[in-house]
């Protein structure tokens, strides 16, 4: 039986949520932006205003899905600005009370993937990605972060 559309939303919530979570127990100030707001989830920021960023969030739910995806169109993402990121939250089973996981890269490291995915230059607009298949130096990569986090004056 298909996943409900409404649960599929309620997973990509989550990630949004538990992103969320982390920026801030780190001190990286952080909103959610209105759903489908220009390929950004969230916006981050220094309490004093010199540095702003958005942050997509790709979520998966393995109770439901074993990849995270990515479209065609995601491919533009190689042209990035530098303040733009992409957080891949695996979100855990329920079943096995699993905690998150994270990977976290620029949107242009994502944007030149979904170039090297087997997908691109076909007519399949997908580019899922297996958590194998992500680079492991972007696991819980919070430091990429870094001018984000707290002056600690």
């Amino acid at each position: 039986m298909a996943t409900a559309q409404w649960i599929k939303k309620l997973g990509g919530h989550a990630g949004e949520l538990y992103v969320a979570a982390e920026l801030s127990k780190r001190g990286i100030c952080n909103a959610l932006l209105p759903e489908n707001f220009s390929d950004d989830d969230l916006i981050i920021g220094k309490k004093d205003g010199s540095k702003t960023g958005f942050i997509q969030v790709k979520s998966c739910h393995p109770d439901r899905a074993s990849t995270f995806i990515l479209k065609e169109e995601d491919e533009k993402w190689i042209n990035s600005n530098d303040n733009s990121f992409v957080i891949f939250v695996w979100l855990g089973s329920p079943k096995t009370d699993e905690s998150p996981k994270y990977w976290i890269t620029t949107k242009s490291n994502a944007g030149k993937a979904c170039i090297a995915h087997q997908a691109h230059g076909t007519a399949n607009w997908e580019r899922r990605f297996a958590v194998k298949q992500l680079n492991p130096e972007w696991e819980s990569n919070w430091s990429i972060l870094k001018e984000y986090f707290p002056s600690l004056d």
